[in-house]
């Protein structure tokens, strides 16, 4: 995500946000400064607060998915502000902020219905596909994938405006888990069915594989989260790996050119 440094405490001291981004961030603001926190008032533009605004949903997903199942772990909460610290590269007074807005939304319901409404106001399509992606690694993180965490997630794509085509997609990568000898814990396959990721059946018409190629070539392009940062390009980098090698695979098993 890029960076506004210096801004995102000007933000939240002026925010302007309603519902549930704007209870958050006055609850953790006010936190913030009875434990003894301290910031410099500094102006503060529509990019910054669109940042805030990013951010506090980011962590109302998130914490979400993480609660879905009603057994919060340390990895998964450890997965959220590792994210905001070493992969976003947030750090100081910043993740201080970040880190408290965290914690208050943990201790409180999450009305996702409103917290998705927030988000789709200031996100682009492709930046939501992303959210949901974020949703699913935090939600294995803990080596699983709950019944409950996953209908949390996949209300959310809903809410999004995600559509069906697409959630599959992201959700076929994460939930074609094998379970492990011990049955209680699920590992990553060694091997991903190319029609899977590309959301297609073996019985597909060669037409629907060029399609559904075009299609998610142009939604997962790198250049379509360029705008938010190194952990986003580098999820987008990994997709469009991928959804390439997966048509390349079909293309050569029907003789495609």
């Amino acid at each position: 995500m890029k960076k506004y440094r210096g801004k995102l405490f000007g933000a939240a001291l002026g925010f302007s946000f309603g519902g549930p981004i704007g209870a958050l961030i006055g609850a953790a603001i006010g936190h913030f400064f009875d434990a003894g926190g301290s910031a410099k008032v500094v102006h503060y533009t529509k990019n910054s607060e669109k940042e805030l605004a990013f951010i506090t949903s980011l962590i109302l997903l998130l914490t979400g998915t993480a609660k879905a199942d009603k057994e919060v772990c340390s990895a998964e909460v450890e997965t959220i502000k590792t994210f905001f610290r070493y992969q976003l590269g947030y750090g100081g007074q910043e993740f201080l902020l970040i880190e408290r807005i965290i914690q208050e939304s943990f201790q409180k319901e999450t009305v996702l219905s409103e917290a998705c409404a927030s988000i789709v106001g200031k996100t682009s399509y492709e930046e939501r596909l992303f959210l949901i992606r974020l949703n699913y690694q935090v939600a294995v993180s803990d080596g699983r994938l709950s019944k409950s965490e996953e209908e949390f997630i996949r209300h959310a794509s809903k809410y999004l405006g995600i559509s069906e085509y697409d959630y599959l997609g992201i959700r076929n990568s994460f939930v074609s888990y094998k379970k492990s000898s011990d049955n209680s814990r699920r590992m990553p396959p060694t091997a991903r069915d190319p029609y899977t990721l590309l959301g297609l059946t073996p019985d597909c018409k060669n037409e629907e594989v060029h399609k559904a190629y075009r299609n998610l070539a142009n939604k997962y392009h790198p250049d379509k989260v360029s705008h938010l940062g190194r952990e986003f390009i580098d999820l987008a980098t990994k997709r469009f790996t991928d959804i390439n090698e997966a048509y390349e695979k079909l293309k050569t098993e029907r003789g495609l050119f």
